[in-house]
């Protein structure tokens, strides 16, 4: 989130898919017992009918009763790990964040275990471990960065195109680079990973452009670039990007979250 996710299907859903979830919109009428204890061959369409709704929380609950009994579906445990990532990036306060956080990335380390080279599994574990990253002290946020990094990495071997892999280390790039010098310097020299050698700031807007390009639709990545912007002084390329967020029509659960901080960054920005 912050490393954030598309948030894709951190991140990616085709056209055909919200076709789907509107047909079943219906769902969301239903009491939450009966949502909550699906049989297997609904669980994974109803949680989905459920997160494109704006209900993430009763996704992940419907997820988990299915992940009970059916502990290794890998299609259940990605989109698990998904919904965890995006209630605890709207939550308020460290503590509320890493009660969802923490889950997330479990969650993901058993998507990957399944299916190791799985795009979705890659993205929200990485999507996880980042926006845990800055909730944590320095030594588990160095090995968290570092994993987000090696995700990141593993995604583009098996497609180069995938947004959230370029976003990821974009990320990764300006979070690092958004240290204090000295901060930053010492990061280098005590733990030497390669995420933290080899960050630059022309890095973190190559892949955070790069994002973009690849998955224009996605809120969260325009706002990411926009603050890149921002924080490099260019207030004008920041101006632009951020009222792009607010014109973007929201496809994510916290995509409002995300539109309503770009109306504040406008604001810091005189606009």
């Amino acid at each position: 989130m912050a490393f954030r996710m598309r948030l894709p299907r951190y991140l990616s859903i085709t056209q055909g898919l919200r076709v789907a979830v509107l047909a079943c919109g219906l769902l969301a009428a239903l009491p939450l017992i009966a949502r909550a204890q699906p049989v297997a061959a609904d669980a994974v369409t109803g949680a989905d009918a459920l997160y494109f709704a704006g209900s993430p929380l009763e996704a992940y609950e419907v997820l988990r009763a299915y992940l009970e009994s059916n502990p290794s579906d890998y299609e259940a445990l990605w989109r698990a790990s998904r919904a965890a990532v995006v209630i605890g990036v709207v939550k308020e306060g460290i503590t509320a964040q890493n009660e969802w956080l923490d889950p997330a990335i479990v969650l993901g380390d058993r998507a990957v275990a399944e299916r190791p080279d799985g795009l979705d599994g890659l993205y929200w574990r990485g999507a996880a471990e980042g926006r845990r990253a800055l909730n944590a002290g320095n030594n588990y946020a160095a090995r968290l960065v570092q994993r987000v990094y090696d995700d990141a990495h593993a995604l583009m071997a098996v497609d180069s195109l995938h947004g959230g892999a370029h976003n990821l280390l974009g990320r990764v790039n300006y979070e690092i680079m958004d240290l204090p010098r000295v901060a930053r310097f010492l990061a280098r020299r005590l733990v030497g990973n390669p995420a933290l050698q080899e960050s630059s700031w022309d890095a973190a807007e190559l892949h955070l452009r790069r994002a973009v390009e690849l998955w224009p639709e996605n809120v969260l990545f325009q706002l990411d670039l926009g603050e890149l912007y921002q924080r490099r002084g260019r207030a004008e390329e920041a101006r632009a990007a951020y009222t792009r967020v607010t014109e973007m029509s929201s496809v994510h659960p916290p995509d409002a979250v995300f539109k309503e901080r770009a109306r504040r960054f406008l604001e810091e920005l005189g606009s």
